[in-house]
C-alpha cells in the first residue's frame, strides 16, 4: 500500500499538470507541486478541477476489461474462445496471492488518496463559481465512497484511512489494519448520505443528452451506489444465516432489515422519477445520455466499431478486417432465456423443439448471442461443424467458438447491414464508454431486495414485469401466486438475461453464495451438424468445469500489501 499510494501521486500531478493551459517554461514539470494544482491565485480553480476529473478516470471500465475479454467469461456465461486467453488460467483456480487477478487494489487506494488530497486542498482555491465549492468536494467524497465498494465486494473489510494523506515515510502506513465489513459499509452509506445533497442538480431527459458533465456524481448516481452497496451488505455472502462470518468477510448474524435498507434505496432512485427503461435496447449501446443510463464512466463522446469486430463470428470480415468472436457463451447461459411467451424451455407446454432451438426465444437472445442460423450482415451465422463461423481450420480461423455460440451484447442492429455500426465502444487512445448503474438493474435490486424481506408483492411483479415487457415477452406477465423461492429464482434469472456481460453475473453467483455450485458443473456447449437435407442436429458437448472452492468467494489479497503491511489480515484460505 505504501508504494501505491506514493508513486501514484507523484505520476498524477504530472498528467494533471500536462493537459493544463499554463506555460511551463518557467517551471520544470518534476517540480510542480500541490500548490500549482490548488492555485490560491487562480479563481477559475482550473487545475483543481482536472485532479478531480482525473478521480473518474479510474473507474474501471468494461466491455473487454480482462485479458481481452468481458469478466463474465470467467462466470458460468460464458469462456473465452481462445485456448491461450488468460482467463482460462482463472476457470482453472489458478490465482493466489502471488499471482491475482482483477487486483484493483491499488487503484482504489490511489484513487481514494487522490480524492483525499482534494478533501484537504480544494479550499485554496478561491472558486469564483461558488457552486464549484460546494459540488466538487462532495464529488471526491462520493468517488471515495464509490472506490471503497469496490474494494469491499473484492476483498470484504478493508482499511479506512480517513481523510488521511500519507506522506510515504509515515510509519502508520505499515501498521494499518483491516476494518470489519460493518464498519466498511457504515463508512460508505454515511458518506453518500453526506454528499447526495450537495452536488449537482440532476439533469433531466431533455437536457441530459447536452450536458457536459453527464456522468459526474449527481443525487440519482448516489443514491444507486448506496443501494448497490446495501444490496451486497444484505446478500446470503456477507449477510449469513448460519455460520457467523468473521468481522472482515460479513456479519456475525443475519439480519432481514438489511434487505429491507437495500430495497428502500432502490425505491428512492425509481421516486425520483428521472429515469425509465428505452423502448428499444439498442439505444443503450448507442447513445451515451439516455432515459436508462445513471451510472456512467466519463471518456470521450465518440464512438466506433471496433468492438463488434472484437466479438463477432470468425467469418465476417466487412471492409476487409477479421472478425475476432472472443468470447463463447455457454449453454447453460443459453438455456437461461426461455421463450417468447415468457415460459422457460423446461415447461412442457413452452413450445419449445430442441430440433430447432432457437425459434420462439425471448427476442433478448437474439441480442445477446450469435447463434446458427441468426442473420449477421445479411448472411445467416454458421456454427455449425465446418461452417464459414466453425471452419475448424486453423489457418482460415485460428480462434474460433469453444461452445456453438459467440457473444452479441453491445454491438448494434446489424443484421441487414453490410458493416458494423459504431457503438460506444472505442480503442483507439480513448478509454471506453461504460454503464456501471443502469434503471433496468436498481429495478431488479428493488424487486430483488424486497422479496427477501418480506416475500411477493403487487410492487415487485410490476418491478419484473416492466423489463419483461421491454425485452418484447407476450405475454409478460409472470404467473400469479409465485411463492418467495420461486420468486428469487426468476428474479434471478433475469438479472442474468437482462444485465448479461455487464460485470453482474459475477457478482451476483458470489453475492448469492452459489459460486461453488453453478462452478462446481460441468459447463456445456453444442456441436452442430449439418445433415445433407439442410437441416442440423444439435448435440450437447462438454467444455469445462471451474476450480473453484469456499476462499474464492473473497479474492487473496496480492502478497506486495501484505508484505509492505503486516498489519492486514490475508482471506481466509490463501
Amino acid at each position: 500500500m505504501k508504494k501505491h499510494f506514493y508513486l501514484f501521486g507523484i505520476i498524477l500531478v504530472t498528467v494533471a499538470a500536462s493537459s493544463c493551459k499554463k506555460t511551463f517554461e518557467d517551471k520544470p514539470l518534476e517540480l510542480l507541486t500541490i500548490d500549482y494544482i490548488f492555485d490560491a491565485n487562480d479563481p477559475t480553480g482550473d487545475q483543481a478541477s482536472k485532479w478531480l476529473t482525473y478521480i473518474y478516470s479510474r473507474i474501471q471500465t468494461g466491455y473487454s476489461r480482462y485479458n481481452s475479454a468481458p469478466l463474465e467469461s470467467i462466470s458460468d456465461d460464458a469462456v473465452p474462445s481462445a485456448d491461450g486467453n488468460g482467463n482460462w488460467n482463472v476457470i482453472r483456480g489458478g490465482y493466489s496471492p502471488i499471482s491475482t487477478f482483477d487486483d484493483t487494489w491499488g487503484i482504489c487506494y490511489n484513487a481514494i488518496r487522490e480524492a483525499n488530497v482534494f478533501l484537504a486542498n480544494y479550499q485554496r482555491v478561491p472558486w469564483a463559481d461558488s457552486s464549484r465549492k460546494v459540488w466538487f468536494p462532495n464529488e471526491a467524497r462520493a468517488l471515495r465512497a464509490y472506490f471503497y465498494y469496490e474494494l469491499v465486494k473484492r476483498y470484504g473489510g478493508v482499511p479506512l484511512v480517513g481523510d488521511k494523506v500519507y506522506n510515504p515515510t509515515d510509519a502508520e502506513l505499515t501498521q494499518l489494519q483491516r476494518n470489519s465489513f460493518e464498519e466498511c459499509i457504515n463508512y460508505i452509506v454515511k458518506e453518500l448520505d453526506i454528499a447526495k445533497d450537495s452536488l449537482r442538480p440532476d439533469a433531466s431527459l431533455a437536457n441530459r443528452t447536452t450536458d457536459a458533465d453527464f456522468g459526474r456524481m449527481r443525487k440519482s448516481v448516489v443514491l444507486s451506489i448506496k443501494a448497490k452497496v446495501l444490496l451486497l451488505a444484505a446478500s446470503p455472502l456477507f449477510n449469513p444465516s448460519s455460520t457467523p462470518n468473521k468481522p472482515y468477510t460479513g456479519y456475525a448474524s443475519y439480519d432481514a432489515g438489511r434487505w429491507k435498507a437495500a430495497g428502500d434505496a432502490a425505491k428512492a432512485v425509481m421516486d425520483l422519477n428521472l429515469y425509465d427503461l428505452e423502448a428499444n435496447p439498442y439505444t443503450l449501446v448507442l447513445q451515451r445520455a439516455n432515459k436508462e443510463h445513471i451510472f456512467f464512466r466519463t471518456s470521450d463522446s465518440r464512438v466506433s466499431n471496433t468492438y463488434a469486430y472484437y466479438m463477432s463470428p470468425v467469418g465476417f470480415a466487412p471492409s476487409g478486417t477479421k472478425s475476432e468472436g472472443r468470447v463463447s457463451p455457454t449453454q447453460e447461459f443459453v438455456d437461461a432465456f426461455g421463450m417468447k411467451n415468457g415460459k422457460p424451455i423446461t415447461d412442457a407446454t413452452s413450445g419449445y423443439d430442441p430440433a430447432a432451438p432457437y425459434a420462439g426465444r425471448d427476442p433478448r437472445l437474439e441480442r445477446t448471442v450469435f447463434y446458427n442460423g441468426a442473420k449477421w450482415l445479411q448472411r445467416a451465422i454458421e456454427t455449425f461443424e465446418g461452417g464459414k463461423d466453425k471452419p475448424n481450420n486453423p489457418t482460415v480461423a485460428p480462434v474460433q467458438t469453444q461452445t456453438g455460440y459467440y457473444a452479441k451484447k453491445f454491438c448494434a442492429n446489424d443484421s441487414s447491414s453490410t458493416n458494423y455500426t459504431n457503438t460506444l465502444y472505442r480503442d483507439n487512445g480513448f478509454v471506453p464508454a461504460w454503464c456501471i448503474i443502469r434503471y433496468a438493474d436498481i429495478l431488479l435490486m428493488y424487486a430483488e431486495a424486497m422479496n427477501e424481506y418480506s416475500g411477493p408483492s403487487t410492487a415487485i411483479y410490476s418491478a419484473v414485469e416492466k423489463i419483461r415487457q421491454r425485452g418484447g415477452l407476450s405475454p409478460y406477465t409472470l404467473t400469479a401466486g409465485l411463492s418467495q423461492s420461486q420468486l428469487r429464482d426468476v428474479i434471478r434469472n433475469e438479472r442474468r438475461i437482462e444485465l448479461a456481460f455487464e460485470e453482474q453475473r459475477f457478482w451476483d453467483i458470489r453475492r448469492w453464495k452459489i459460486a461453488k455450485a453453478v462452478y462446481g458443473t460441468m459447463l456445456h456447449g453444442v456441436t452442430i451438424t449439418k445433415n445433407t437435407n439442410g437441416t442440423f442436429t444439435y448435440t450437447s458437448k462438454e467444455v469445462t468445469t471451474p476450480y473453484f472452492t469456499d476462499a474464492m468467494y473473497l479474492y487473496p489479497i496480492a502478497l506486495k500489501e501484505t508484505q509492505v503491511n503486516p498489519g492486514i489480515e490475508q482471506n481466509p484460505g490463501y
